[in-house]
């Protein structure tokens, strides 16, 4: 896994908010039940997005959270740096050993070292406005049950 299921939750949730949001606050139970992530989790998330200045919570009846600033400005990359931090992608070995660097190569180090290094670079651009549009114009097309 490149990231940690908490950078997941934070991803998604924040998403949901920017898919959801008119500028009101959205609930924490709302994203919960809808992106299925336990709640007191997320709400731990959430205060950890607080605190990086991505979102902030609006207290009292009708609150929630909103995005700090538009979608557009808010980045994957920074996401990720937020919960994970980036650097933990560069040091993790693909195999789990405890010892994989240049120096000292897993036997898959050169071509993860690669592939992580590919990943970085495509998401530098990429913002949650992007992944909020992608999502919607895939619900879009996505045909209906029967």
């Amino acid at each position: 896994m490149l990231y940690s299921t908490p950078c997941e939750y934070a991803i998604r949730a924040l998403t949901f908010i920017a898919l959801h949001s008119d500028g009101s606050p959205v609930q924490v139970k709302k994203i919960s039940q809808a992106e299925r992530i336990p709640h007191h989790f997320l709400a731990k998330i959430m205060n950890r997005l607080i605190s990086k200045g991505m979102v902030r919570a609006m207290r009292g009846p009708g609150g929630g959270f909103v995005l700090a600033k538009p979608a557009g400005e808010i980045f994957v990359r920074n996401i990720i740096d937020t919960i994970d931090g980036v650097d933990s992608i560069r040091k993790q070995c693909v195999l789990g050993l405890d010892v994989c660097r240049d120096d000292a190569p897993c036997p898959m180090h050169e071509k993860w070292k690669a592939f992580r290094e590919s990943f970085l670079a495509s998401i530098e651009p990429l913002t949650l406005e992007n992944l909020a549009e992608n999502l919607r114009t895939k619900r879009q097309r996505r045909p209906a049950r029967s």
